[in-house]
């Protein structure tokens, strides 16, 4: 066992003052880059220029030419970020940082989505929007949340073809593990979520219309429904689980004073949690698969209902801090599972089919197959073929057997629909629509670029020409994108007439530089662009450590790590070593995913008590007892920060850190996340939701805030948890120009 003595003090504090000599090192979780290249202008008065934006992970780019006379601009690509069928399957609808556009399947250049602000508009770019909406199945419908402030949007309906907009309900919180609305399979409803319960919203005009109280359906979020093709949708509350016919929601949420709101369809072994568990519905609607949450594990139950005496129906329980849960069913019954777990992906098959409508009960179990290594699943809609794609590309399988039918890329794909038996797969460089042929090969239609590698204008004719993997590519601005044999480009030019164009170099800011233009005709130079007025984007707003406290169980860190991931951010997790050592894959993941681990004492004691004897022996072996748990899980050192259980400590044990060569980190924001509901009624402390502490920290953050969420189930419960809404804590941050870093880049 290592203890902290003389020798281990010295060298940790030469270390705190090696560290702050360089305290003034670039900083994660800025917002997110632009810059701009490519720059040209053409002899008829048109500007040519690439945007990319990164935030140091996710990148995107575009392309757009500006007519100088009134500066008016036109996108000439579309990065599938997210893919939806708009008009029955004519249209695609391209989310990205960049705005939304529409695009026909049958080929085109993107026109801009005027109902929903885009770079266009106002060149700046937004991580979150891309997720806030759900397109109906027929995709004449568009339900989106538009914010209102950091933590809650209004809930708008919009009609595609006609843009009418409808408001549906206001401070509707806004997503983070999933998008607020369930659509139904034929389009003429939603379920929408809102203060923690469920209503119904009939989108025809001619349907039956109530009032939001007349229309509730229940308590619960949209984890708690899924819809079933046939119309009908499955409702699980506590441990039961109903079925709604999709023709009697109206008369019975009107009449539910003494009136089920559905059939009870069978009963859960346990409550289902709508904060943490998920489930999926059989295609023939005659089984469930339950994703339960217990602590950090993640547990698989396959349920079929309607039938008694099965006694050993199959589960798997799937890796510690397992995340990002995928299941495919088709009608053959067969489900895989896609599980994540950090960097590595875990794969399982059940053949359901000899389990339904049996009471045998342990005649199939999940079996592992061979990971394919991709991100996202998509079935089609036969069930025959999945197409798998991810960083490493996109991959189509014969869904039965398992087998490879072909590559289908090797760059980035992002988005992938299905079109009947050909599919839309968007990647980093095109968007194509595909149709595999009887002997596997594949027909592939361009139906955008998503970006481009090099663009000029050409010679004569003024169109634009693009390189894009290789190829040459143009287009006249009207006509989609064709492939050019023996492209004849112009020199490139920076003045035309009576402009001239140049990049200008920004020192601060989310913009590396600009795209100006210069008319000699009159004085001075302007953007080729809006920029944003907003001062929060015109520099920094500072610095803010959030750090995470992981107590006695690691839920939620999951979650956690990819929100994190997500906007490239480091942390500061405080762990205890008595949950290091029952988690030690908690630990190892977040030392592996770069993140700073510190102290929060070997047990979660209240250390302003008068009930212990606290002197330099008592802190220093109970931090040294620390140091050795995390080693043995990581074979890493810890930082040399602590903060107290609880933040409660008596004035002279921040000297009995600092001589065991310890920094003493205190918060000077409280979310109270950690208030459970019993000791908000015992001692009338205040309780709020998740959402609602977003707007806490909002509303006090500072430069060098330190702002604590506590990680892991609470015992007393809670509503909601901070943690399940850090997606949307992060987004509200950085957003208002703040830098998300650890708390040794702050610590004073």
């Amino acid at each position: 066992m290592r203890f902290c003595g003389i020798t281990r003090c010295n060298k940790a504090i030469f270390s705190i003052i090696l560290f702050f000599c360089f305290i003034t090192g670039a900083a994660a979780g800025k917002p997110v880059k632009i810059r701009f290249s490519g720059l040209a202008i053409s002899n008829d008065g048109k500007a040519l220029f690439k945007v990319d934006s990164c935030n140091g992970i996710h990148e995107e780019s575009a392309l757009f030419v500006s007519q100088l006379v009134d500066l008016s601009l036109k996108q000439f690509t579309a990065f599938p970020r997210n893919i939806d069928l708009l008009e029955n399957g004519e249209m695609i609808l391209v989310r990205n940082s960049f705005g939304w556009t529409r695009i026909p399947v049958a080929g085109g250049l993107p026109v801009l989505f005027k109902e929903y602000p885009s770079f266009i508009e106002r060149a700046d770019v937004s991580s979150t929007a891309i997720k806030n909406a759900e397109v109906s199945k027929d995709g004449k419908w568009l339900v989106s949340l538009e914010s209102v402030n950091a933590a809650y949007g209004n809930l708008v309906l919009m009609n595609i073809s006609s843009g009418a907009k409808t408001l549906v309900a206001s401070y509707v919180e806004k997503s983070d593990r999933a998008f607020p609305v369930r659509w139904s399979p034929d389009s003429q409803a939603f379920i929408y979520e809102r203060d923690r319960k469920l209503y119904y919203y009939y989108v025809t005009a001619d349907a039956p219309y109530e009032e939001e109280r007349r229309r509730l359906i229940g308590e619960g979020s949209v984890a708690c429904v899924v819809w079933e093709e046939g119309g009908d949708f499955f409702y699980i509350k506590g441990a039961t689980v109903y079925r709604i016919k999709g023709s009697e929601i109206f008369f019975r949420s009107k009449y539910r004073d003494f009136l089920e709101i559905g059939y009870p369809s069978g009963t859960l072994p346990f409550a289902f949690d709508p904060d943490f568990d998920e489930f999926y519905v059989a295609p023939d609607a005659n089984s469930l698969l339950i994703s339960k949450v217990n602590r950090a594990h993640r547990t698989l139950f396959f349920y079929p209902l309607g039938v008694s005496g099965a006694t050993a129906l199959p589960c798997l329980q799937l890796p510690e801090l397992c995340s990002d849960v995928t299941a495919l069913w088709s009608s053959a019954n067969i489900i895989t599972i896609f599980a994540r777990n950090g960097t590595d992906q875990s794969v399982y098959r059940l053949n359901a089919a000899a389990l339904v409508g049996t009471e045998a009960g342990a005649l199939a179990s999940f079996a592992p197959l061979p990971s394919p290594g991709m991100d996202n699943a998509a079935l089609s809609p036969d069930g025959s073929r999945a197409l798998l794609f991810g960083e490493k590309g996109a991959v189509l399988y014969d869904y039965t057997t398992w087998r490879k039918i072909q590559s289908i890329s090797d760059a980035p794909s992002y988005a992938c629909v299905w079109l009947g038996d050909d599919f839309i797969i968007g990647d980093a460089k095109r968007i194509e629509r595909i149709h595999i042929n009887q002997d596997y090969s594949a027909t592939r239609h361009l139906i955008c670029l998503s970006s481009v590698d090099s663009v000029a204008f050409e010679a004569e004719t003024n169109r634009i020409l693009a390189q894009n993997n290789g190829k040459w590519f143009s287009t006249d601005g009207r006509l989609a994108w064709t492939e050019l044999q023996e492209p004849v480009m112009s020199p490139t030019s920076l003045v035309s007439g009576r402009y001239s164009v140049y990049l200008e170099k920004q020192d601060s800011g989310i913009y590396e530089n600009l795209p100006m233009i210069r008319d000699i005709t009159s004085v001075g130079t302007t953007p080729l662009i809006r920029i944003r007025d907003s001062s929060v984007f015109a520099a920094d707003g500072g610095a803010i450590a959030l750090c995470f406290d992981v107590y006695d169980d690691a839920t939620g860190l999951s979650h956690v790590l990819d929100a994190l991931d997500f906007f490239n951010v480091k942390a500061t997790f405080f762990l205890n070593g008595e949950c290091i050592r029952r988690h030690p894959e908690a630990a190892r993941r977040i030392a592996d995913a770069g993140h700073e681990a510190a102290s929060l004492f070997f047990v979660p004691l209240d250390l302003s008590t008068s009930r212990y004897i606290i002197d330099n022996n008592f802190i220093s072996r109970g931090l040294a007892l620390n140091e050795d748990e995390f080693f043995a899980a990581t074979g890493r050192e810890m930082a040399l920060l602590w903060h107290p259980p609880f933040y409660t400590l008596r004035p002279e044990t921040r000297e009995f850190a600092l001589f065991a060569g310890y920094k003493t980190v205190e918060r000077d924001v409280d979310p109270g996340d950690a208030v459970t509901r019993e000791e908000a009624l015992r001692r009338g402390l205040p309780f709020g939701s998740a959402s609602s502490m977003i707007e806490v920290i909002m509303e006090k953050k500072r430069n060098a805030s330190v702002v604590p969420v506590r990680l892991g189930l609470l015992q007393g419960g809670r509503d909601t948890y901070l943690y399940n809404r850090i997606f949307v804590l992060l987004d509200a941050l950085i957003s208002a120009g703040y830098s998300v870093v650890p708390v040794s880049k702050i610590a004073r």
